[in-house]
């Protein structure tokens, strides 16, 4: 039904491909454009300086072959050869059905040596789903320029800089703009309905952030359910409007080093339909910095503003399944016929063996990761699983990269980062993907992290008595006089030793240690660098691996656990035939993404801790705790 040129990747509909094989035919070839190329590009090219596809070694001399080269005057330098034919660095080769790897050729000549050097090859991804769901997760930040509506306005004739002040409100609530130029009035938001009963959004904003269900908020503030929605929207709105004015001021803030935690939660959505009971798995992923504890983005896998339907037409249409996946126009939603596919060839789960230690438990994931992420998204469906009623879930491996380029684009004048990241090969992949040059220039590194966090509080205790009673011994001081310093010293000589005689897994290039220290939060863990280390001294090491942690992020993911409801550990209120009901888990996922939002901004800035000071605070981004009244009122004019 389609054109067999369509799987080439270049073309994006039927048109395209009856352009190309003409040219084929008849050698019409004309350069420059997309349509008539002699052979298709293998390897993606760049969108807007993104490149994701590349060696994974940071010590490998290939590690920067395709990165992007701008030139002073704006151009883009890349390796034609290398990208049309896979050529020089990197070889291309297939997989499977509409997919493929590329191989670096130094490191595949180095484990043929029988040289550690980790994972030859990687699945090849498309640079432009990657800036698409940047796009998604940074919308917030973007500015909207106000412009006049009279044209005859020297603002818009001359070009001279606006400027507005407030001249009271509308009859629908939107706030009313004059322009001082041209004596102008206007409003900066289209009509909207008058927002009724403002009294009660403040008292349903501390309700949201305090586990009570949506039906009891309605209940306790005598409105009609649907006003608790619009209100929730209303709220998010308003959020999001407050945080992306501060947060834009990270952009051009000055840090010397930050240190952050990275991980993910699994979350699910209960069916909407009796014919089809399956739930839908949505991935988040956030970032919190370990010294204030700001948590700097909470992103899912999930965009609620696309129209399912619409997306298959148009796929159907331009072939895109026929399309190799790193060339589809939308490459980052999966398809319904692509979903369907991946859980019916899905491995039937393997018994692993049980772990009995924190060794076991990095060897039993990294085989998890082997044979069950080999596309680095970390995702697992089976067939108890299904795509959104509404909205379209995006592949797992694109969120997580957006993800760490947004990251990258908050920290650009931060003069070094440290990223503690749990054990995954999606997320170390999503890193190292966005710091590739942060890397190579020796001002970024990542470490990977396996802690235990199934211990009782008594097993807890005594893993911390038996830390500090190796510190004791270390330093030769008892343990009720021990001093701060003195366990920092005594913690870094142990690591200092481990280091020396480091602990290989197999399918692992990392070289691991057991961490010394122990917490209440991680009363056990495993640390290994991703980045090459080498550079510093010992010491310098032992310093990182000392501080190496998760649990910034842990407890953010705690709080909004203990204060959500939609967030709350799944609790089974019913089975039938193997599929389960969880009983406050929402219908529609927008559902996480909004109250994620919400209780982000309520934690960084409202929430202050025992010494009465915000995440927000400790960044430098807030002078005290905010007030709720602050936020939900928050107009960038006033």
């Amino acid at each position: 039904s389609h054109s067999p040129y369509v799987w080439f990747g270049l073309m994006t509909s039927r048109k395209e491909a009856l352009y190309y094989w003409i040219s084929r035919q008849y050698g019409a070839f004309f350069m420059g454009t997309k349509y008539f190329r002699t052979q298709p590009l293998r390897i993606p090219h760049p969108a807007k300086g993104i490149q994701v596809n590349g060696c994974r070694n940071p010590t490998c001399d290939s590690f920067l072959a395709l990165t992007p080269i701008e030139q002073p005057d704006g151009v883009v330098e890349v390796l034609s050869e290398a990208y049309e034919r896979g050529e020089g660095s990197y070889r291309v080769s297939g997989t499977g059905k509409g997919t493929a790897s590329l191989v670096c050729v130094k490191c595949s000549q180095k484990k043929q040596d029988g040289l550690a050097v980790g994972a030859v090859s990687t699945s090849l991804k498309s640079n432009q789903a990657v800036y698409e769901e940047l796009k998604r997760a940074s919308k917030y930040l973007e500015v909207l320029t106000l412009r006049c509506p009279n044209q005859s306005c020297d603002t818009n004739i001359g070009k001279k800089p606006i400027s507005v002040k407030r001249n009271g409100k509308t009859s629908s609530g939107n706030q009313r703009l004059i322009c001082l130029e041209c004596r102008k009035s206007f409003t900066e938001k289209p009509k909207s309905r008058k927002h009724s009963k403002s009294h009660v959004e403040k008292m349903l904003f501390k309700l949201l952030v305090s586990k009570v269900p949506l039906a009891r908020i309605a209940f306790i503030l005598e409105i009609a359910p649907q006003t608790v929605y619009d209100k929730i929207n209303f709220i998010h709105h308003q959020c999001l409007e407050f945080v992306a004015d501060r947060e834009r001021a990270l952009e051009s803030k000055n840090f010397k080093r930050l240190y952050l935690s990275t991980d993910r939660q699994v979350l699910v959505s209960n069916w909407s339909q009796r014919a089809d009971k399956r739930n839908c798995d949505i991935y988040g992923i956030a970032t919190a910095c370990l010294n204030s504890d700001y948590v700097f983005a909470f992103n899912f896998n999930f965009d609620g503003a696309v129209n399912a339907d619409q997306i298959e037409r148009d796929a159907l249409d331009i072939g895109e399944y026929e399309t190799p996946r790193h060339h589809r126009k939308y490459a980052r939603i999966w398809l319904r016929q692509e979903f369907h596919d991946a859980i019916k060839k899905t491995p039937t789960k393997e018994n692993f063996p049980v772990a009995g230690n924190i060794l076991d438990e990095v060897k039993i994931r990294t085989l998890k990761d082997e044979k069950f992420n080999t596309t680095d998204s970390s995702e697992f469906f089976d067939r108890t699983k299904a795509l959104p009623f509404r909205g379209v879930l995006v592949h797992n491996e694109y969120t997580m990269m957006a993800h760490f380029f947004l990251m990258k684009r908050f920290f650009r004048n931060v003069e070094k980062t440290r990223f503690f990241m749990d054990l995954d090969s999606g997320m170390k992949a999503a890193y190292i993907a966005a710091f590739r040059e942060e890397i190579a220039a020796e001002i970024s590194d990542g470490f990977l992290i396996r802690a235990s966090k199934n211990k009782t509080n008594d097993e807890k205790e005594k893993m911390v008595a038996k830390y500090l009673k190796l510190v004791s011994v270390k330093s030769g001081t008892p343990v009720r006089q021990l001093t701060l310093h003195q366990i920092m010293v005594a913690t870094n000589d142990i690591i200092v030793s481990r280091l020396k005689t480091p602990i290989y897994v197999s399918g692992s290039p990392e070289r691991w240690i057991e961490h010394p220290r122990a917490t209440k939060a991680e009363p056990e863990k495993m640390v290994a660098a991703i980045t090459n280390l080498e550079r510093y001294d010992p010491m310098h090491q032992a310093n990182l691996y000392r501080i190496a942690t998760l649990a910034p992020v842990d407890r953010f993911f705690m709080r909004i656990r203990r204060f959500s409801t939609f967030f709350e550990r799944p609790f089974q209120s019913g089975t039938s035939n193997g599929r389960i009901w969880y009983g406050y888990a929402p219908y529609n996922p927008s559902m996480y993404t909004i109250i994620g939002d919400i209780f982000r901004v309520y934690y960084n800035y409202c929430a202050p801790n025992t010494r009465k000071k915000t995440p927000a605070m400790k960044l430098g981004l807030a002078k005290g705790p905010v007030e709720v009244e602050k936020i939900i009122y928050f107009n960038r004019y006033s």
